[in-house]
């Protein structure tokens, strides 16, 4: 049951990202939930192999109508934003929380929040020969919809990561389990890999915030590899047989 739990949390992670997509795809076209699902895990295999998950943006728009790929691409640059924003803002809130390795991240990480929120926000149209941009904004409403979404799948993460360190009795403060894991997340954001690759980032980044805490890196490494599993390999997996049968009806 508890390995259901997992996977269940991993359906919803991806339903969260599914609603983000729709949300910025309706501003041109309509997706219909069906299809917005299909492209999620599409993309994550395209993601799985290309650094920094660049890949994703090609794959999410094989569902598309020909004609709105390109615009559906500049309109997924949003969602992608918002989730990295939540990540930016709750990781350099979680750095103050005196980990005493990363003492250069409590003035690095709030500046750069500051700036990404006023760049999120910032509606102003462009003018002259920038101002062919203006048709990728997209309405504060929606703005502001795709950061309560990306909140929610934010949240989801971290009880997948505390549910996991229960699964394997990984003996942490649950406040220290949470600050760890949310500054893992901003590192994550600042450091460039591909998903295959991201397995040992992963867990080395982890063994060292939560060195103080706890010794048995290979327990940590465990917790990585599992969440790896579900939230990246997993999904690849389905959205290879979900790429092929779209292949096999064209």
């Amino acid at each position: 049951i508890q390995w259901v739990v997992l996977l269940g949390l991993m359906g919803l992670n991806y339903l969260m990202e599914a609603i983000k997509w729709k949300l910025v795809v309706k501003q041109k076209k309509s997706i219909s939930n069906v299809a917005a699902i299909k492209s999620i895990f599409v993309g994550q295999t395209f993601a799985f192999f290309t650094p920094n998950r660049v890949g994703e943006y090609l794959g999410r728009t094989l569902f598309l109508e020909e004609g709105s790929k390109w615009m559906g691409m500049a309109q997924m640059a949003w969602a992608s934003y918002a989730q990295l924003l939540v990540t930016i803002v709750v990781g350099s809130v979680a750095v103050q929380w005196g980990i005493p390795f990363l003492l250069w991240l409590r003035w690095v990480a709030p500046l750069i929040a500051i700036i990404f929120i006023f760049l999120y926000f910032h509606n102003k149209e462009f003018k002259g020969w920038l101002s062919f941009l203006n048709i990728l904004q997209i309405k504060s409403d929606i703005k502001l919809k795709l950061l309560l979404v990306s909140l929610i799948r934010y949240i989801v993460f971290i009880i997948q990561y505390t549910w996991v360190a229960h699964i394997l009795v990984i003996d942490i403060p649950l406040d220290i389990l949470i600050i760890s894991i949310s500054i893992l997340f901003l590192c994550l954001s600042i450091v460039p890999s591909i998903s295959i690759t991201e397995l040992v980032v992963r867990g080395q980044l982890l063994v060292l915030l939560l060195s103080p805490w706890y010794q048995n890196s290979l327990m940590i490494i465990c917790l990585t590899s599992f969440i790896w599993f579900v939230n990246l390999l997993l999904p690849a997996i389905i959205g290879a047989f979900l790429l092929l049968g779209f292949r096999i009806k064209q």
